[in-house]
């Protein structure tokens, strides 16, 4: 492993890089702490690409939490798997590349993985949902930069996803550089009384890592003066480049403003406020001046989302007082590799309502106070950034880390599975406040389809609710788009544009439509008048994005043709690819691996009994004689539900190959939902005359243990029996994959590769 570090890498593995992937080759989970800049994406990766479906599962989820990171991580992610032949998606919102979560390795956002792992993917149809916890409930779980995630949600929500897996003996990765003790204590002990195995891993000397050796960052205490143009422009005087950083967006709109009105140089803004193509090329510019190779002069001012994912470096960089793990964050954009450089820290703005938002106060604080402790400059090294961590963010995390929090997320979790909201996925990772906005100067006089194909840009919705009084004092009106629930004639419209005057009508997850704001490429989003800016987006043409990897046309097949294909898939294609979580599911329920591969074949090669149903053959045109999967004929539509039949007919003999409960279920839901994971119920059935002949073609079965005919009801089980259960919910995820792909495949005679067709 070390020698393929070194040729994938360009160098040897440090120390502390090599104990960490030493553990995960030997099965075990880790909590990493290591400098930004240091390395750890590799401690994920190499070790996968080399441990693949052998020491390690064949399959990779690396969750971050910013759709730039994802890019940035991917591409790496990319370089390296190339040298395996082995596939990689890059998946967030904006880009949802992976249709089944199928790949070899996922890069994606923490909000797609978590909406994986509730088998409610936030990207694709729920429909595919059980497909999704199959992927993350038998991966290599790697969750980065967890200091930025909601301590009481997105961070609970990453530490249950890893107990769970590390409980089965997947190896899972949590990463940062600001972790405080604390959580590392409650976190690795909650791992291992889980019956995990876990190692904590800490850089204990930074000069082993080559960007931090010959490093050397000032810490210089401004706490008592204001961040503003002056000073900016006092600073630029001995550099070539200064980067700011900003903790509001107006604050950020402000300061830019007032410089390009003061100097001549060249000033760019980068937030949260700016549509995705504008972003984009900011971003490409910023790695020109501020990249590793940069050249040029640049005053750069960005809001907090420079923290992580911006692989960019400045001698001298500039910030707002912030909680402390987000100043560490920034002054890592100072000398990134290399050199002497200066982190300027500036109080409150004291013309400011609010001057510690978006941040709370105790915490900024708190901050404030030990940074004064330690005088007015400091080497800001990695041993002062983890002493630091720990005093100021010990007490804020310890709030968090109790046990009621963390099994209150954990009954969160499970009804998020059970009621498949997306809504309740995204409440598990963070506070969901969001609203999306777009411009117009006249939006009564837009259709419908064209004030929903204007380009939208998210905003908090509190944002909004504090200032939708003030702007409509100076004449910005805002719209909420609501559904038209009367509509006399086909003329009207679907949807209306109707004017808010409170902040009690802003609602989150709503569209609202601003008519006199404005936006420019250099400023984005401006609630005021900017010269020269844009009033009216345009309407643009949107993408719909569907599952459309699979043929959907359907070859003519008997039940047992169809059957015996089914199961050559399986054993060609989805059993070697998942070798390693099988062997680990059978080795947790106490299989031998033979008998528990055995039990899997034969589930799936009796997916469809419910064909068998007299009524289901009969609307498929059945000529009475050899029954059918497929007629082949597209002019059949609406075919009796199958799957539940399936699972209810085999019922008996199911529960007499398990003595444990948990076990059966999943092996029965497995079998209920290869069509549909929320499926309930079942409608009255009676299996055809000589059944059994058929599958005994396929499995002996005894005929006294299936049951040839029910009127309809409910299944005895569904996902609330099992949701609570995290070894049988991901059993039933892993099989649910096997099942699903295996008759996917088998169905027209598709191949493997169409999965990666989209």
């Amino acid at each position: 492993m070390n020698k393929l570090f070194k040729r994938l890498v360009g160098a040897k593995p440090y120390d502390y890089q090599k104990i960490a992937m030493e553990n995960l080759l030997d099965g075990k989970s880790i909590i990493m702490r290591a400098p930004t800049g240091s390395g750890k994406t590799e401690i994920a990766i190499i070790p996968f690409l080399y441990g693949f479906n052998d020491l390690l599962p064949s399959q990779l989820i690396y969750s971050l939490p910013t759709r730039t990171l994802v890019e940035s991580i991917g591409e790496r992610a990319v370089k390296y798997a190339s040298s395996k032949k082995l596939r990689v998606a890059i998946h967030h919102g904006k880009n949802a590349t992976s249709s089944l979560f199928e790949e070899d390795a996922i890069v994606t956002t923490i909000d797609q993985s978590v909406g994986a792992y509730l088998s409610t993917p936030l990207s694709m149809s729920k429909r595919s949902g059980n497909i999704f916890v199959g992927s993350v409930g038998s991966a290599l779980t790697v969750f980065d930069e967890v200091h930025t995630l909601d301590p009481e949600k997105g961070l609970q929500t990453s530490l249950a996803i890893s107990m769970q897996s590390a409980k089965l003996g997947l190896p899972t990765l949590i990463m940062s550089a600001t972790l405080p003790n604390v959580f590392i204590k409650v976190a690795k002990d909650r791992i291992s009384k889980n019956g995990g195995k876990i190692e904590f891993i800490d850089v204990k000397d930074e000069s082993e890592v080559k960007s931090r050796k010959n490093r050397s960052v000032e810490f210089i205490n401004r706490t008592e003066e204001e961040l503003n143009a002056k000073n900016v422009l006092k600073e630029f005087e001995d550099e070539k480049k200064v980067i700011v950083v900003i903790n509001t967006v107006d604050r950020a709109q402000e300061l830019y403003l007032d410089l390009k009105n003061e100097t001549e140089l060249p000033v760019l803004l980068l937030h949260s406020r700016f549509l995705e193509k504008d972003r984009q090329e900011k971003e490409l510019l910023l790695e020109e001046i501020f990249g590793k190779n940069g050249k040029g002069k640049c005053i750069f001012i960005a809001t907090q989302i420079i923290e992580v994912g911006m692989d960019i470096s400045s001698p001298k960089v500039l910030s707002e007082i912030a909680p402390i793990d987000s100043l560490i964050q920034r002054a890592g954009r100072c000398v990134r590799w290399g050199g002497e450089g200066e982190f300027h820290v500036f109080g409150y703005n004291k013309n400011s309502k609010y001057p510690y938002a978006p941040y709370k106060k105790d915490i900024v604080d708190d901050t404030i106070a030990e940074i004064n402790n330690k005088g007015k400059n400091f080497t800001l090294d990695w041993n002062t950034e983890v002493e630091l961590v720990n005093k100021i963010l010990t007490n804020h995390f310890s709030d968090f880390m109790n046990s009621m929090i963390f099994y209150q997320r954990l009954g969160e979790l499970a009804r998020a599975v059970y009621e498949g909201s997306k809504a309740k996925v995204e409440q598990n990772v963070r506070e969901v406040f969001s609203c999306d906005v777009t411009l117009h100067e006249n939006p009564r006089s837009l259709n419908s389809a064209d004030i929903l194909s204007l380009p939208r840009l998210r905003l908090d919705a509190r944002t909004l609710m504090g200032k939708v009084e003030k702007i409509a004092e100076i004449g910005i009106d805002t719209y909420k788009l609501e559904e038209n629930t009367i509509i006399f004639d086909d003329d009207e419209s679907e949807y209306e544009p109707i004017l808010v005057n409170t902040r009690d009508e802003i609602i989150p997850f709503d569209f609202y439509i601003l008519s006199g704001a404005s936006y420019s490429p250099n400023t984005g989003l401006v609630f005021g008048n900017v010269p020269n800016a844009l009033k009216s987006f345009k309407p643009e043409e949107k993408e719909i994005l569907t599952n459309k990897q699979f043929n959907n046309s359907l070859e003519a097949e008997t039940w047992v043709e169809h059957a015996k294909n089914t199961l050559k898939v399986l054993d060609n294609y989805m059993i070697p690819r998942y070798r390693y979580s099988i062997e680990n599911f059978a080795e947790n329920f106490g299989y031998a691996h033979e008998e528990f591969l055995d039990i899997i074949r034969c589930i799936v090669s009796l997916h469809d009994v419910g064909k068998l149903n007299y009524k289901w053959q009969e609307r498929i045109k059945w000529n009475h004689e050899t029954p059918l999967a497929h007629s082949g004929d597209p002019t059949i539509k609406k075919l009796p539900p199958h799957a539940t039949v399936s699972a209810k007919a085999l019922q008996p003999y199911l529960e007499d190959l398990f003595d444990e409960k948990e076990i059966f279920k999943a092996f029965y839901l497995s079998m209920a939902h290869h069509h549909q994971p929320w499926s309930k119920g079942y409608g009255d059935y009676d299996l055809v005359k000589k059944f059994d002949k058929s599958i005994k073609e396929i499995w002996n079965v005894p005929k006294n243990l299936i049951q040839e005919q029910d009127s309809a009801g409910r299944l005895d089980f569904t996902y609330l029996d099992i949701i609570d259960e995290n070894e049988a919910y991901r059993l039933y995820g892993l099989l649910s994959k096997l099942l699903r792909i295996s008759d996917r495949l088998a169905t027209g005679g598709v191949n493997y590769e169409s999965l990666f067709s989209a």
